[in-house]
Parts: C-alpha cells; structure tokens; sequence
C-alpha cells in the first residue's frame, strides 16, 4: 500500500511539473509576442528568438579560439549600428581596439565663429561648484577613466606627470588613487593633513621582499 501511495505521489508531482511548466511557456509567449514591443524578433518568434541573444553572448568567448576578425568585419560596427538604429547613445571608439595607420587630426568648425575678442582666454574648469572643497581643473582636456589598477607603475607615473605638467585632470578609473601618481609630488612635512601617512613595518616589508 505505502508503495502504492509513493507512486501516486510522484506521477502527482510529475504532473505538476508539467503542468507549471507549460504554464511558464505560454506566460513567456504571451509577453515576448503581445507584451513587449523592444525587439521585433522575439513578436515573430517568440520564446527561440532569444536563442540569438544566446549566441551573441557566446560569439567573444568563442570567438577568440574559432575565429579572427578583421576591423570592417567586427562586431563593433554592427553593434554601433544597431544602436544607432534604435536611437540610443552610440559613441565608440574604435581607435581603442583598432590600428590606427598614419596621423589624424580633425578640428570640428562652428557654425557661428566668434572674433578673438570675443573668445574667453580663460580655460578653467570648476568641478562641483557646490562643495565644500570644489575642483577646479586649469584646462578644457581632460584623461578619461582607463582602470588604472590595471596598468603598469610606469604608465600610471607617465599619466600622472603628464597631468602634472599640461595641468589637466585624470580619472582613475576603478583603479582608484595610489602611490604611483605621486610620483612627482614633494610632500612638506610640516602640512599633510591631505594624506594618510602609513609608515612601513618589517613583516610585510619582509614577505614583500
């Protein structure tokens, strides 16, 4: 009798499985081909149309042992286009990833040019304006963010003397701030509020060594 009642209550459970299942897929059919209205592909197939965003997922880490892509074939530029064609933000930049043959200087003109006169001499910029303790940036250029926790000491402490010296900002990145941007700095002893100074200590000197 027990087993009896253990196999009904597995064809039950079976059942239900099935059941809950089917249910799910016609939720999902209804919303991918009646609801939703982002992605033309998933209301003429619903449900396997997203088997393509599958395989796009896919496509990088396959491609990197299948396949070798040549700049005018790259995903960038179809990626760039789709978003262009759904209206969204699309700045890429493609000199990142891409070679770049000879050397390109583009100037965008105004439509309205103004007179030297006219034109402010003054090229400061002032970050957070209502601070505390603003920013204020001496020039118009700027670094963008490049992960500086990933980059050399050597090409941090070239970016930081850079900055120094053409009196533009950088942004670290998710790197945030380390020692080797103070690379140039001379420290007074007598005010370094600013700084947390960490004095050295023979054991991790030691397993550091």
């Amino acid at each position: 009798m027990e087993q009896l009642f253990d196999e009904f209550i597995a064809f039950e459970k079976e059942h239900w499985i099935f059941a809950l299942s089917t249910l799910i897929l016609i939720m999902w059919y209804v919303h991918d081909r009646f609801v939703q209205r982002k992605h033309q592909l998933l209301i003429n197939y619903p449900i396997i149309g997203r088997m393509r965003y599958v395989f796009e997922i896919l496509r990088e880490p396959l491609r990197q042992y299948f396949a070798e892509e040549q700049f005018y074939e790259s995903r960038d530029k179809i990626d760039w286009v789709y978003k262009a064609a759904k209206n969204v933000p699309n700045f890429v930049s493609f000199s990142i990833s891409q070679p770049f043959d000879g050397h390109r200087f583009i100037v965008k003109n105004s439509q309205f040019v103004k007179n030297d006169s006219e034109v402010s001499q003054e090229f400061k910029v002032l970050f957070g304006p209502k601070r505390k303790y603003p920013f204020e940036a001496q020039s118009v250029i700027a670094r963008s963010a490049m992960s500086d926790g990933a980059l050399s000491p050597e090409s941090t402490r070239a970016f930081a003397l850079a900055g120094t010296k053409g009196n533009f900002p950088i942004n670290t990145g998710e790197g945030g701030l380390t020692s080797n941007y103070f690379v140039g700095h001379r420290m007074n002893s007598d005010d370094h509020a600013y700084l947390e100074v960490i004095e050295k200590r023979w054991f991790p000197e030691m397993v550091f060594q």
